[in-house]
């Protein structure tokens, strides 16, 4: 079993050693004060003076220039099979977990992170692109407040059913697949959004909209 490095009572940022979009770290400053980085994410905090609660991977990315000045904080995981994301979320609790760096860069990264978002079920786990926000659609059926226009997606990461009401483009017991139909470029015509999926499917947001986001994850 693996042992829990962090556990907070607050939300935690995951820092992984893609790129950053040029807000994410003033974004979840306002939103906790616990970074935790996954290997080369180090060298984001470093570059921006944040001291981490813990730096967790098996360092084949880290300069040594985060080893040096996070010594105190690196927990060093050997095994390469898993990811930087993966051994990070292996280690750490709390009401909601927030990652960024890792939907930037190399595409065969970025498709790993969402396979270990859609593996997430209860880890409330909320990635962050540039320009988006994302998250394991819960498995019961959830409500979700956002402005009429806002755009909205449904992925699916296996052969799901999905059920909504509110947006532009809704369904009712649809099959998505992802070999077969997804459910993008949709939007909001509603204040509330209700979704039921059944099935791994991965919901896109505007990064304008995390909190609204952080509200469906911690009520999961």
């Amino acid at each position: 079993m693996t042992e829990l490095i962090v556990d907070a009572a607050e939300p935690i940022a995951l820092i992984g050693g893609a790129e950053l979009g040029p807000e994410h770290l003033n974004i979840l400053q306002t939103l906790t004060q616990t970074f935790v980085a996954a290997d080369s994410g180090a060298d984001h905090l470093r570059r921006a003076g944040i001291i981490p609660k813990a730096v967790i991977g098996d360092f084949d990315s880290l300069s040594a220039a985060a080893r040096r000045v996070f010594a105190p904080q690196l927990h060093h995981l050997p095994e390469q099979d898993t990811t930087d994301l993966e051994k990070a979320l292996s280690c750490v609790s709390a009401p909601v977990l927030i990652g960024a760096g890792f939907l930037g860069g190399r595409l065969d990264h970025s498709f790993a992170s969402f396979n270990a978002l859609a593996r997430s079920s209860g880890k409330r786990l909320i990635l962050l692109s540039d320009t988006e926000c994302c998250f394991l659609s819960p498995s019961t059926q959830w409500d979700i407040e956002l402005p009429e226009g806002t755009p909205f997606a449904i992925l699916p990461m296996t052969d799901v059913r999905a059920t909504t009401n509110g947006l532009v483009w809704d369904m009712d017991d649809m099959a998505l697949s992802p070999v077969g139909r997804v459910s993008s470029s949709n939007k909001t015509k509603a204040p509330i959004v209700t979704v039921r999926v059944t099935g791994a499917a991965i919901v896109t947001l505007p990064i304008e909209m995390l909190q609204a986001a952080i509200a469906v994850v911690r009520a999961e």
